[in-house]
């Protein structure tokens, strides 16, 4: 990224200067505040893995401390995308990607485990018996009674506690296997 003391033109690796515009430089700045408006919503542990300086750690702290009053947060970003214009900023950005896929994955098997809660619950005996087969040291007895309460609980329409239960069941079940 450039920094405030660059010109329109840059020298590239062949020493060509090559023009860059301003709105392409106001474009790169406003990318930079929204990975900075990224860094503000993440973890303390997921910033440390980005491997910020301190001047930046210390912005990013400030911005949490100020209220919104007298558009005090939005100069603090700026501020923030400021400095990140002297920084490399690609660390940070594998970061916040390898986070989010986390993220994606884990919403996944969470997807995946109300279905096969819910394929239970209808009656399915493919899946109880896949499941069976999967882990074979399951609990059978406890497993069908979670499925009788649940079933019971959603014909009387009470609270899905036995539901709860039931998926709660299956994801220590598939953390362990």
């Amino acid at each position: 990224m450039q920094t405030a003391d660059d010109s329109a033109f840059n020298a590239s690796d062949n020493d060509q200067a090559v023009f860059v515009s301003k709105s392409q430089r106001k474009r790169d700045m406003l990318a930079l505040q929204e990975l900075g408006k990224k860094l503000i919503e993440i973890s303390g542990a997921l910033l440390e893995k980005c491997q910020l300086d301190q001047q930046l750690l210390d912005a990013i702290g400030e911005f949490k401390r100020l209220p919104n009053k007298h558009e005090a947060r939005r100069r603090q970003l700026q501020y923030i995308g400021k400095l990140m214009r002297s920084i490399d900023t690609e660390q940070i950005e594998t970061v916040l990607e390898q986070d989010q896929q986390k993220a994606n994955v884990n919403k996944r098997k969470f997807k995946q485990l109300e279905q096969l809660r819910d394929s239970l619950i209808a009656g399915s005996d493919e899946s109880l018996q896949a499941l069976i087969l999967e882990h074979p040291d399951i609990d059978i007895q406890y497993l069908r009674q979670l499925i009788r309460l649940a079933k019971k609980e959603l014909k009387q329409d009470k609270a899905q506690g036995a539901g709860k239960k039931l998926f709660q069941y299956l994801r220590d079940l598939k953390e362990i296997g």
